[in-house]
């Protein structure tokens, strides 16, 4: 039996990413999930719960939950992320630069 040959993720990336909209939307939840990620790491270094984060946040403990998990169905709004942010004893500053692979239209 001949065995096939693998493709890697990088390939299919690489090949997938060159259609604008699979881009847009690529990036778009890589975003969210280094949000989450940034959520879950300072909550973390806290020490403190999810239900203690919603508590000084003014939110609800599921909400925290599903954007730690980065939840596709709900994307938080700034408003959100700047809340939580705030009860963790951080700030939110937004910075823009040019992308550079954006090329002019």
């Amino acid at each position: 039996m001949k065995k096939s040959k693998g493709v890697s993720l990088d390939e299919v990336l690489s090949r997938e990413l060159k259609d604008e909209e699979i881009r847009l939307g690529f990036e778009e939840r890589k975003f969210y999930l280094e949000v989450a990620r940034i959520v879950f790491d300072l909550r973390a270094k806290a020490g403190i719960s999810q239900a203690q984060l919603a508590k000084a946040a003014h939110v609800t403990q599921p909400l925290i939950a599903r954007l730690e998990k980065g939840d596709q169905m709900r994307t938080p709004t700034f408003d959100l992320i700047y809340k939580i942010l705030k009860a963790l004893g951080y700030s939110l500053e937004v910075r823009v630069h040019k992308d550079e692979k954006k090329r002019a239209a």
